[in-house]
């Protein structure tokens, strides 16, 4: 019972009753009142610890025989994985052998097909060389026919040539003036000679000059033709390069001022009843129109009576072909201006007589003149006059057509006219084209 005591009191940590004198009794009192209890509660732990052991012990044996069913069932699944690889092993290496069996067979046929190929490459190269030889060949023989083409061209032409030296308008059978050249003949350069000239001349022969309206096609020789706007050609003998504004223009003007300066163009000793052409020009500074004659109504054509461009033939007097006149601006009505300026206004100029009604007559400046070059609006060419203005349409410029009272020869004479100097008004001429018939 002592033994018994001793444990029970050892398990609920009284320690030995016998070797704490000082506390025997009070620990051998509860020992001695609770070991029953403290007893069947061991006793129960001891019955619960025995339960859980034996529980563990039927899951270990259950868990020792889990774990082998899953070994043997593992060692069954790598036996089958096993068996699955050693058949596909075997089934690669058939199609292994069967693709170099099928590889061995393409190198074959591939053999062969580069022999023919290479046999068709070798007749290829031998068409080739034999159509490079016949290229060759024909070559030579389009190059000997081309030479004897170029040899019968050259002697056509030889031919052509002899024959329009004979043909009317040739050098050596010139005609009497371009209207002699039949009108099936294109326009170009013929050979004329009249009794006038000593050996025969080549002039330009206009053979569809219908932009003159003078109702006749062809038959017009040229006896102008400038154009400043050409680099390469310059001014008249007796008129004076003139270069205004900023590009700048290239112009032909007077010498001097106040006065004509002239310039002549020769017709050939032609016979001609019709002149045709046209004159472009600008305004420099402030021309008037017929203002000097306006003041002094006894000046003739021979005089200085219009600010712009004269055109005559013959001399003392000369014969009156067309007027230029150059004006102010087209704020006013006044004698300063042109007679089309402000036709709503009373025109309050004189035209002088001598000219009748064969005149051009505009201004470049729309607003109140300044002594200044007019660039933007050239004078003369139908275009650029203002609202109320009708200039653009009198007498339908560019261009004019003047029927003489009678046949002449006269060289025709261009005057550029002011009455001032030419630093305050002058109407220098970019273009020049004219033709007689």
């Amino acid at each position: 019972m002592k033994y018994q005591l001793l444990m029970i009191c050892s398990l609920l940590g009284l320690g030995s009753p016998w070797n704490q004198p000082s506390t025997c009794y009070v620990r051998q009192t509860i020992c001695s009142t609770n070991y029953k209890e403290a007893i069947e509660q061991l006793t129960d732990n001891i019955d619960g610890h025995s339960q859980q052991i034996q529980m563990l012990e039927a899951q270990l044996v259950n868990s020792n025989g889990q774990s082998e069913m899953k070994i043997t069932e593992l060692q069954v699944q790598l036996t089958t994985s096993i068996q699955i690889l050693q058949a596909d092993k075997d089934s690669f290496n058939e199609s292994l052998q069967l693709v170099q069996a099928q590889l061995d067979n393409s190198n074959e046929q591939f053999g062969g097909q580069i022999m023919e190929l290479q046999t068709q490459l070798n007749n290829s190269n031998q068409l080739l060389q034999k159509l490079q030889n016949q290229l060759s060949a024909t070559t030579a023989l389009l190059q000997q026919s081309l030479s004897e083409q170029e040899n019968r061209l050259e002697n056509i032409k030889l031919v052509v040539e002899e024959l329009e030296q004979v043909r009317l308008g040739g050098i050596n059978n010139p005609a009497s003036s371009c209207s002699d050249i039949p009108q099936d003949r294109p326009s170009g350069e013929y050979w004329i000679s009249t009794d006038r000239t000593s050996s025969p001349v080549q002039v330009y022969c206009d053979m569809n000059r219908t932009s003159c309206s003078c109702n006749t096609a062809g038959g017009w020789m040229r006896v102008a033709n400038l154009d400043m706007t050409d680099p390469n050609q310059n001014c008249p003998e007796g008129l004076s390069l003139v270069t205004r504004g900023e590009l700048p223009l290239r112009t032909c003007g007077g010498i001097e001022g106040p006065g004509c300066t002239s310039t002549t163009y020769s017709t050939y000793g032609v016979e001609y009843s019709k002149v045709c052409g046209r004159i472009i020009a600008y305004q420099s500074g402030s021309p008037d129109a017929f203002t000097q004659y306006f003041r002094n109504r006894a000046i003739s054509i021979d005089d200085v009576y219009v600010d712009g461009v004269s055109l005559t033939h013959g001399q003392s007097p000369r014969q009156h072909i067309w007027t230029f006149a150059g004006a102010l601006d087209e704020t006013r009505s006044d004698r300063s201006v042109c007679p089309c300026t402000r036709p709503d206004l009373l025109y309050t100029g004189v035209i002088p007589p001598f000219i009748g009604q064969d005149y051009f007559c505009e201004t470049g400046s729309r607003q109140a003149f300044s002594h200044i070059f007019y660039p933007d609006d050239s004078l003369w060419d139908g275009q650029g006059c203002g609202g109320a203005s009708t200039c653009c349409e009198f007498n339908n410029p560019p261009w004019f057509c003047k029927q003489l009272p009678q046949p002449t020869t006269d060289n025709i004479e261009l005057r550029i006219c002011g009455d001032q100097a030419l630093l305050d008004e002058d109407t220098p001429i970019e273009i020049i084209e004219m033709y007689v018939r």
